[in-house]
């Protein structure tokens, strides 16, 4: 079955939850998004960070002339600063957004690492910065002001490693895009094997797959996995038996067990939470 490389629109994340250092309040996808009116420009009372997942379209800050988007773009929302941003006639957006704010990223402002002037940075590839801000808002993580100081900490780690580094080009990996294939088609190539097949190394396969993706290969695998699970839950409603044969686990228990370590949550509690929320 083909992989889904944008889940179906649904919230990751919701909070008012706060720590000294500042709060992580919304984030989620949205596939197929409209975006912000460019012609009624919107004004945010909170950071946030949009990631164009698939698609182009335009963004305009201000005064400042209309910025071109692509996938694999970041665009970054100020307080206060009029904006708007989406896909332009014939174009599609899919994106990946959090919501922030506190003193933490006030102060980052007030030193320039985050400025108005700059509201577009390319992250690429996607495979490998992505994952990244996912991990910002893992539901693992617990939700109290404690596992709020964690996210906040992610989620400025995550400035900082786009901040220090150039806008990086695409560099391309020749059998990346084979390897992230055969990890989810079916029941799954192991790495091991998967590495010996693309003439490499079992342990330069590994360490180059988690520098361009930011996980190992059967993480990534897990991770990709489950998130077919949940499309296929509410998309086509299938049983976890029909899950675990579709995606190749040995057993519906196994699925579940590999669903709550990445998602926190049971199947059961997946599929009524979400029930409420997608069309």
């Amino acid at each position: 079955m083909p992989r889904l490389d944008v889940p179906r629109s649904r919230l990751l994340w919701q909070s008012k939850k706060t720590c000294p250092l500042g709060q992580i309040s919304l984030a989620g996808y949205i596939r197929n998004g409209r975006g912000i009116s460019l012609t009624r420009l919107r004004n945010f009372n909170n950071f946030a960070l949009v990631y164009l997942l698939k698609g182009s379209g335009r963004m305009k800050i201000g005064s400042q002339p209309v910025i071109q988007c692509r996938a694999g773009d970041l665009l970054f929302v100020y307080p206060g600063v009029p904006h708007g941003y989406g896909p332009g006639p014939g174009e599609r957006w899919d994106e990946l957004y959090v919501v922030f704010n506190g003193p933490v990223f006030e102060f980052w402002r007030q030193r320039g690492l985050l400025n108005p002037a700059h509201a577009q940075q390319h992250l690429a590839p996607i495979a490998r910065w992505r994952p990244q801000l996912e991990a910002v808002v893992e539901p693992g993580l617990p939700s109290s002001a404690d596992g709020m100081l964690r996210r906040v900490c992610r989620l400025q780690k995550f400035l900082a490693d786009i901040i220090q580094e150039p806008e990086p080009e695409e560099v391309h990996v020749p059998w990346l895009e084979i390897a992230m294939n055969e990890l989810v088609k079916g029941a799954g190539t192991p790495p091991i094997i998967l590495a010996r097949k693309l003439g490499l190394s079992y342990e330069t396969f590994r360490k180059e797959f988690t520098r361009q993706t930011g996980c190992p290969p059967a993480r990534y695998r897990t991770r990709r996995l489950i998130e077919q699970a949940g499309a296929l839950m509410t998309e086509r409603h299938l049983s976890n038996k029909e899950l675990a044969e579709t995606l190749g686990f040995c057993d519906e228990f196994h699925f579940s067990r590999r669903f709550r370590e990445v998602t926190g949550q049971s199947p059961r509690e997946y599929r009524r939470q979400n029930a409420a929320r997608l069309p």
